[in-house]
């Protein structure tokens, strides 16, 4: 289970729990549970862009959610993201609420010492630059498989070891092959949930610094052309992770939504903390980093739906991995608003889920065993 505390209006997660709860045994591996290495979440302090960014450590600036102080500027630069600064303040007037309340139920403990704001979260930047540097650089996988055990397994493509976790479909193939191999998928599903490469200058500076820290970023138009509406069956729920900026949202309710035979429900937002709770960033006005990223919510009209749609402006709390966009699991967060034993699918996967079908050209980039250690071991 991912859910550490249900609040009245979000939750507070842990990606971390939930990984040592879905591999706490492995085919093959007796008396043996695995973990992430402890390392990737070892966010203690806000972070510090100027300690961030170094020539030795380009893929670091990646993990940097804070922004240099910034003139303002009566006019708007060209090509700046402009962000809704009514969904800053509300989930800036939320955060100060709900930290201050988990914090005296013992949640987000950890006091950081001055030693650990001088590292600036050097630890978890580390684990990230040389997973970052190891991981094999190859021509895309083209492959497709699935564990049907109850327990998780490691598995070996091109000399790599993985893991996989149970019940699990994945698909390593490219989003516009979708379409041509729907035979081969569980459809309808009762819920796709999307973790778009929204197109934006800031990414693009990355991979232009370091490769391997980037990716294929799309457009709107690509993304309408996803077949969603194939996938899905009256009622069925359509989440989509998506920037803060106003223009991408927009584009994702007036545009994508409408091509996938879409009704847009509401939104989401997930509160990025350290590990005393402070927001691992400054919410500033534009074009500053936020502290957080949203989820879009639509559903599929027509039919009769027996469970609630998710209720606008809750808000998931939790630690992020030091992996750039490494998402957290949303499984636990959506049961309520799910049928008993759902077809889930996600789609620009990065990594697996259990009971779920997983479509992406990375959908096995972040099971590398290189990311998990032996839980007993790991601190």
């Amino acid at each position: 289970m991912s859910v550490l505390c249900t609040l009245t209006n979000g939750w507070i997660i842990s990606h971390d729990h939930f990984i040592r709860t879905v591999y706490e045994t492995v085919q093959g591996i007796p008396n043996k549970s695995f973990a992430f290495d402890s390392s990737l979440f070892q966010i203690n302090t806000p972070f510090v862009r100027s300690l961030c960014v170094s020539k030795n450590n380009p893929v670091a600036e990646i993990n940097c959610s804070a922004s240099p102080p910034r003139k303002r500027r009566k006019k708007r630069r060209k090509g700046t993201e402009i962000v809704n600064m009514k969904d800053v303040a509300n989930v800036q007037k939320y955060a100060a609420s709900v930290i201050e309340e988990v914090t005296k139920l013992e949640y987000f403990s950890y006091v950081p010492t001055s030693s650990d704001r001088e590292r600036n979260n050097a630890a978890a930047q580390d684990k990230a630059h040389s997973f970052y540097l190891s991981y094999p650089v190859s021509a895309a996988l083209r492959l497709h498989g699935e564990n049907s055990l109850s327990q998780g397994l490691i598995t070996q493509v091109n000399c790599e070891n993985y893991l996989v976790p149970a019940e699990c479909k994945f698909f390593s193939y490219d989003v516009n092959e979708i379409e041509h191999k729907l035979h081969l998928l569980s459809c309808p599903y009762d819920l796709v949930l999307l973790d778009p490469p929204w197109w934006n200058k800031y990414i693009r500076r990355k991979k232009a610094k370091c490769a391997r820290a980037g990716y294929q970023m799309m457009y709107s138009m690509d993304l309408m052309k996803i077949p969603v509406a194939n996938l899905t069956a009256p009622g069925s729920l359509v989440a989509v992770w998506c920037t803060n900026s106003d223009s991408h949202l927009t584009c994702l309710c007036t545009e994508v939504f409408p091509a996938w035979d879409i009704e847009y429900v509401g939104k989401w937002f997930w509160l990025k903390v350290t590990r005393g709770g402070e927001p691992v960033c400054q919410f500033s006005e534009p074009p500053g980093k936020q502290p957080f990223e949203q989820i879009v919510f639509g559903y599929k009209k027509g039919g009769k739906r027996k469970q609630p749609l998710p209720e606008p402006g809750r808000v998931i709390l939790s630690v992020p991995s030091a992996i750039h966009s490494h998402k957290p699991p949303l499984s636990d967060v959506l049961a309520p608003y799910l049928p008993t034993n759902p077809r889930c699918m996600e789609i620009f996967a990065r990594y697996l889920l259990p009971g779920w079908t997983s479509w992406g050209c990375e959908v096995l980039k972040l099971q590398h065993l290189s990311l998990y250690a032996d839980r007993d071991d790991d601190t």
